[in-house]
């Protein structure tokens, strides 16, 4: 359903999530998520960060609202950039919708996510 790693070597929290979710997967997400976060923010503030989400439908809009709060709880707890990486057009549309941030972009690959994440800024 979900996997969150902090890389110290690309200074990239990546997030991998797949399947259709209940709102109660959100919270356990959260949890993992925020453990991560400060992890990674223990290492350096500018980390960025990538979710890869290929294998993830569109959301029912519950989920995609507890989802885009995720989005922006994480957002302010780093001055780094984050790629979102989706499996269809459709996908990319929601995400471009409910994830609005100037430093958040979307994708539907995932290495031209991780060559803009690479970029200086």
């Amino acid at each position: 359903m979900f996997h969150v790693d902090y890389d110290r070597n690309t200074n990239c929290l990546t997030l991998r999530v797949a399947g259709f979710w209940k709102p109660e997967d959100v919270t356990d997400f959260a949890r993992d998520v925020g453990l991560k976060v400060l992890a990674a923010k223990a290492v350096r503030s500018d980390f960025n960060v990538c979710v890869e989400s290929l294998d993830f439908p569109v959301q029912a809009m519950d989920v995609a609202d507890l989802l885009t709060q995720i989005m922006r709880g994480g957002m302010a707890m780093t001055t780094g950039r984050a790629a979102v990486v989706v499996g269809s057009q459709l996908n990319k549309a929601q995400a471009e919708r409910t994830l609005v941030h100037p430093r958040l972009r979307v994708f539907l690959a995932v290495a031209p996510a991780r060559a803009w994440l690479a970029l200086p800024e």
